[in-house]
């Protein structure tokens, strides 16, 4: 009898916190880790749990608990870095991918992310092929469809050039249908992004029904309460919204971001006198899609918030005070994100460092643990992408969508000279886009986006774009996946 493999250990530090009732309830696995494939599946209570794997697999450190997330990828973002030659994320930090250290992280999350794949196909396949009928198995096999589609977005964002700077020849990516990790077909990146699309498509259609989203803070085995955290009817919308966006399609883009902001019975902006109900996960109001996981403190704790002076610890870019005009701070104009996401530090050598603090305050909340998943999707981001995808055609209110972020922030409306030109309202977008979202991995994929020169987080180095900085290295053991 065919075996799968499960791995408890990730399943319960990932989602047991608020998805299951016991231990021994969630995972009832043999000692070796490995289930009989068919009893797996015999049941809908195997396919929860199998799905609650498969968000599990996501949600490690190599993944977007971690390198997909606050670590490599915003450290090639220059959101964060680590002034210190002794250490690996200096490397990072430089582009430098074929450094064994920086490699074998550029190698993990190809293989890990493909594994994460590998484990949503085998749901597909057994969703279609089950030998009893449930409501929610076609709920899940939209799930898998739209979680297919984006992580193999993340991988092509990753592993190959812009769609914007493309043609049909260009190299994609290999794309994973089957539970197997070998000889998958090697597509053009054209060719990448419709399939995703195609992926997307079926979960949109799965999905239709899956009208509530929110994040349950108590313990529930229903796996219809809290669609935050499984990808729901809306992270498929958005995640439409990012790929027509990254492809220049800009009607389909805003098309899918306004149906996420439309869905005002479940998402809306809210101006805080803080933004601590907002700041990290569950983001209330404001999360499309996340993942639970709560063993990620120590880990952050450790990284940001270890040591202060420079060159001692991973620490946020020098130039905050510029990005988020903290000159024009007034009464009536302040930028929640910047002390609620970070704090200053003068040490004894008289310069400033900054900590990052958007997920952890300080060390000692380590055992109090405020941190209990993570963010992929949120809603400003969908302002972001119907703003500029309005700009060209309706520039009043791609301002006004763009003020409406601001003004939940505690700012005023925009400087209108920062907007005037298509060419400043992109460099200010960009701009916003640091402002909101670090730590959640997606200002690389922004910079490589807009193409322009940028500076790293010390300010000191201007990188001018390029395939050697935005396209990472594929892994030696790449034709185990792509049969090349």
């Amino acid at each position: 009898m065919k075996k799968i493999t499960y791995y408890p250990k990730l399943l319960i530090s990932a989602v047991m916190v608020l998805l299951v009732v016991s231990c021994s309830d969630f995972i009832n696995v043999q000692p070796a880790g490995q289930v009989d494939e068919e009893e797996q599946f015999s049941s809908i209570r195997g396919f929860r749990n199998t799905m609650y794997g498969a968000y599990g697999s996501m949600a490690t450190s190599d993944l977007y608990g971690g390198n997909l997330g606050f670590g490599f990828v915003d450290q090639l973002g220059q959101m964060f870095g680590y002034d210190n030659s002794s250490e690996t994320s200096y490397f990072v930090g430089q582009y430098d991918y074929m450094r064994s250290d920086v490699r074998s992280i550029v190698d993990a999350i190809w293989t890990k992310q493909y594994q994460a794949i590998a484990y949503v196909n085998n749901i597909i396949y057994h969703t279609e092929n089950a030998k009893f009928e449930h409501a929610e198995l076609p709920l899940m096999r939209g799930e898998c469809y739209g979680l297919r589609a984006f992580m193999h977005f993340d991988l092509v964002r990753l592993f190959a050039e812009d769609y914007g700077q493309s043609n049909e020849a260009t190299r994609g990516i290999p794309y994973s249908t089957t539970f197997d990790l070998n000889n998958k077909q090697l597509l053009t990146l054209h060719k990448t992004y419709e399939a995703i699309l195609s992926d997307l498509d079926k979960a949109e259609e799965l999905l239709k029904n899956d009208n509530v989203v929110n994040v349950e803070t108590t313990a529930t085995s229903d796996y219809l309460k809290g669609r935050a955290v499984f990808f729901n009817k809306y992270a498929v919308a958005a995640t439409k919204a990012r790929v027509y966006y990254s492809m220049g399609d800009e009607a389909n883009a805003a098309k899918y971001a306004k149906q996420v902001i439309d869905a005002t019975n479940n998402f809306s902006l809210k101006k805080y006198s803080s933004l601590s109900d907002v700041k990290r996960f569950p983001a209330a109001g404001e999360l499309i899609f996340g993942l639970y996981n709560n063993t990620l403190s120590s880990t952050i704790s450790t990284l940001f918030l270890s040591q202060t002076a420079r060159g001692t610890f991973t620490e946020g870019r020098r130039d905050l005070e510029n990005l988020y005009e903290t000159s024009a701070f007034s009464a009536t104009s302040t930028d929640l994100r910047y002390t609620a996401y970070y704090r200053q530090n003068t040490t004894s050598d008289g310069l400033k460092s900054y900590s990052f603090v958007r997920f952890l305050e300080s060390d000692a909340q380590v055992s109090s643990n405020p941190l209990q998943g993570l963010t992929l999707i949120r809603l400003p981001e969908m302002y972001y992408i119907l703003s500029e995808c309005t700009y060209d055609s309706d520039k009043t209110e791609a301002v006004r969508l763009l003020n409406e972020v601001r003004k939940s922030r505690g700012l005023e409306d925009v400087d209108s000279a920062k907007v005037a030109t298509r060419e400043a309202f992109n460099k200010e977008m960009l701009r916003e886009r640091m402002r909101e979202m670090p730590g959640e991995g997606q200002t690389f994929y922004a910079l490589k986006h807009y193409n322009k020169p940028f500076t790293d987080f010390r300010g000191i180095t201007t990188r001018q774009p390029s395939n050697s900085i935005f396209v990472l290295p594929w892994p030696d053991t790449e034709k185990e996946f792509g049969g090349q």
